[in-house]
């Protein structure tokens, strides 16, 4: 997992679920992460530069198109579920 502080990873869980339509909430967060759980693709954001992509459930270091990096996690290893 990157170095992001708990109230970073926060922050970018709740960007990632508006951006994906659930809302910038709690719940919004939560509806997003379900649905994660069960789909053989979620949603992902960089930890640099805040792009958003799908991704692997389980991506911790994937390429991001934006900055070049390979700084994209997919939602549920950001809430630390996986």
């Amino acid at each position: 997992m990157s170095s992001l502080t708990k109230e970073q990873r926060a922050q970018k869980l709740l960007s990632l679920a508006e951006s994906e339509g659930y809302g910038r909430t709690q719940e919004g967060v939560f509806e997003m992460l379900e649905k994660a759980t069960y789909d053989s693709v979620a949603p992902g954001v960089c930890t640099n530069c805040d792009h958003t992509c799908e991704c692997e459930p389980d991506a911790r270091e994937n390429w991001c198109e934006s900055c070049g990096g390979q700084t994209v996690q997919s939602c549920l290893v950001l809430s630390g579920l996986m």
